[in-house]
């Protein structure tokens, strides 16, 4: 997977007060807040004196701006990417499904079918002519074909699916504020 340093140029204090629903905001973020979240998804393992150094600031003003973070929702997790062909699953493919009847219990119920299988890289419910889009690695078209046919179109609800053979994949990691 191809990975680029990304540097982000902002104002010194990004404000952002978007209403998320359920009556939640957005935080206020500085540019310093917005360098550690990038630094943070170029790598999660950074050390508080390294993200300090890289910051220009305290290790304890570091700190202490990393916990806001976290309380406030804005950095989940910390987590590691795997590669899943490094895993014996070199082959992806996106899987649009379309589901009927359409309601939010035959999507629920879907997804507990589909996520409890360890070649579903991803679920993503959408809008338009599919419900959901599967993201898939396995080691050969055979377990492709197999879990098409035996989990996916299992599913009462599966009116049909179509299949995408994904020839690369590529994420854009940073997300900072725009």
């Amino acid at each position: 997977m191809h990975t680029a340093k990304t540097t982000v140029a902002s104002p010194p204090s990004v404000i952002i007060r978007n209403r998320l629903g359920k009556g939640r905001w957005c935080m206020e973020l500085s540019r310093a807040d917005v360098e550690m979240i990038v630094a943070l998804q170029e790598n999660s393992r950074l050390t508080n004196r390294e993200l300090a150094k890289r910051l220009g600031a305290a290790e304890s003003t570091t700190h202490e701006r990393l916990r806001r973070l976290v309380r406030g929702g804005v950095i989940k997790r910390f987590t590691a990417e795997i590669d899943p062909a490094a895993l014996g699953r070199p082959m992806q493919a996106m899987i649009a499904v379309r589901l009927r009847p359409q309601s939010e219990d035959v999507v629920e119920r879907f997804l507990s079918v589909v996520l409890d299988d360890p070649c579903v890289l991803d679920a993503t419910v959408v809008s338009g002519e599919i419900d959901v889009l599967l993201r898939v690695a396995v080691p050969s078209a055979e377990h492709l074909r197999t879990f098409a046919w035996r989990k996916v179109t299992s599913a009462k609800s599966v009116q049909s699916i179509t299949t995408h053979l994904v020839y690369e994949y590529r994420r854009r990691p940073i997300t900072a504020p725009t």
